[in-house]
């Protein structure tokens, strides 16, 4: 490419031809040609005119294409540092993604873990509350068994007492009797001879 540039700038140039001894692509030439153009003014560089045409002399060409030039190539090492700063970010950012995959695993285990304590207790519990109903429903049938014993208690009760009652009554009527009973015969015992015969006894 060097003997190229050699070859291209032993005589005076244009614009354009600067910009192709340069190597630049067609793409690229409408804006290359304003690179030269403002190196151009910026090293004021006398500008000649062959025929209908401007040109630069082959000093000025040389100067022209070593500034350009120095300009790629510092571009080109900014670019590099760039380039390596941008991958040294990336680096960077990968290793912190990586952190945190790792603390979003280690996050995701430990929640797990704790998800997993509460389903077993939430279980435990569950189960717990179903015993508290078992032995609820058994409380619960063993108050109804004790509330229709008692009533059958009170029940058997009443009737004793009424029984009971009815025995005494019995009783004191047995007794009224026997005491009627036993005046007859106490008057039957003291009775005289002619209440005996007459059977008058009052």
């Amino acid at each position: 490419m060097k003997k190229n540039k050699e070859r291209s700038i032993c005589m005076s140039k244009t614009v354009r031809e600067i910009a192709l001894a340069m190597g630049v692509p067609a793409n690229d030439i409408i804006k290359e040609k304003q690179r030269i153009r403002d190196e151009i003014k910026r090293q004021q560089i006398t500008v000649s005119k062959s025929g209908n045409k401007f040109v630069i002399a082959d000093n000025d060409v040389k100067k022209i294409i070593e500034a350009l030039q120095g300009k790629e190539n510092e571009e080109d090492s900014n670019l590099n540092e760039e380039k390596e700063e941008l991958l040294q970010k990336i680096e960077e950012l990968k290793s912190r993604n990586n952190k945190l995959k790792e603390d979003n695993q280690s996050k995701t285990e430990e929640i797990n873990l704790i998800s997993s304590q509460k389903d077993e207790e939430i279980r435990r519990l569950n189960l717990k509350i179903e015993k508290f109903a078992d032995d609820f429903k058994d409380l619960n049938d063993k108050q109804l068994q004790l509330n229709n014993q008692q009533q059958q208690l009170q029940a058997k009760i009443l009737e004793q007492t009424k029984q009971l009652n009815d025995s005494q009554q019995q009783l004191l009527d047995s007794a009224e009797k026997s005491s009627k009973l036993q005046d007859k015969v106490d008057k039957m015992e003291n009775a005289s001879l002619w209440q005996r015969i007459t059977r008058k006894f009052e």
